[in-house]
C-alpha cells in the first residue's frame, strides 16, 4: 500500500515537472526603431527559442539567426545556421521569462534596443563553451563556430558602420563589428 502510495506521488511530481517545462510557442512582431520582423517564439520557463523571419531590406545588414536563450545561465545564442556561425552574449535585464510571456500574452510588440558588441577573430574551443555558457547553449552551437561576444565600449563617433551587422535575440538587435576592422581602436 505505502509502495502503491509513493509511485502515485512520485508519477504526479514527474508530471507536474514535465507541465511546467513545456514550450508554449506563439508568434509576436519586433520592433527596432521602426523595422518590423515577425518572430516565431517557444517559450518556458528554463529557455526561449525564437526564430525570426528574414528581412528583406537589403539596405541594412541583417543576419536571420535561431536564438537559444538559456534563463538559467543568463546565455543567449544567436545561431547562423548557413554560415555555421554561433554568436553567444549575456541576457539584458529585460530578456527574461517573465517579460517575454507578458509579451506573448498580451500580444503586444517586442521592443528591441540596439546593443554593440565586438565579435572576436579567434572562436572558442567546444570544451570552453559549455565551461562558459552551460550544456543548453554548447549542444545549441555544437556544429557551428562560437564566438563569445565583448561589449563595445567606444563612443558612438567612434564605431564604424562598415563591417557591423544586425542580429535579433529578442528584445535587443545586436550590432555585432568584427575585430579585425577595429585593430587599434581599443
Amino acid at each position: 500500500m505505502k509502495f502503491s502510495a509513493l509511485c502515485c506521488v512520485l508519477v504526479f511530481v514527474v508530471g507536474v515537472a514535465m507541465a511546467t517545462d513545456s514550450m508554449q510557442w506563439g508568434f509576436v512582431t519586433t520592433n527596432n526603431n521602426g523595422n518590423r520582423a515577425r518572430v516565431v517564439i517557444g517559450l518556458n520557463r528554463r529557455n526561449m527559442v525564437l526564430i525570426p523571419d528574414e528581412v528583406k531590406d537589403h539596405k541594412r545588414c541583417s543576419t536571420r539567426t535561431i536564438n537559444q536563450h538559456d534563463f538559467d545561465w543568463g546565455y543567449v545564442a544567436m545561431k547562423d545556421p548557413a554560415k555555421r556561425s554561433c554568436w553567444l552574449k549575456p541576457l539584458g535585464e529585460r530578456e527574461t521569462y517573465e517579460e517575454t510571456k507578458r509579451i506573448m500574452d498580451s500580444g503586444s510588440e517586442m521592443s528591441q534596443v540596439n546593443e554593440n558588441w565586438i565579435i572576436p577573430k579567434r572562436s572558442l574551443d567546444k570544451d570552453q563553451v559549455e565551461r562558459e555558457v552551460g550544456s543548453m547553449l554548447a549542444d545549441f552551437c555544437s556544429d557551428s563556430d562560437v564566438f563569445m561576444l565583448r561589449r563595445d565600449t567606444r563612443t558612438l563617433s567612434q564605431q564604424k558602420e562598415d563591417g557591423s551587422c544586425t542580429h535579433n535575440c529578442g528584445v535587443c538587435a545586436v550590432e555585432g563589428t568584427p575585430e579585425y576592422a577595429m585593430n587599434g581602436m581599443q
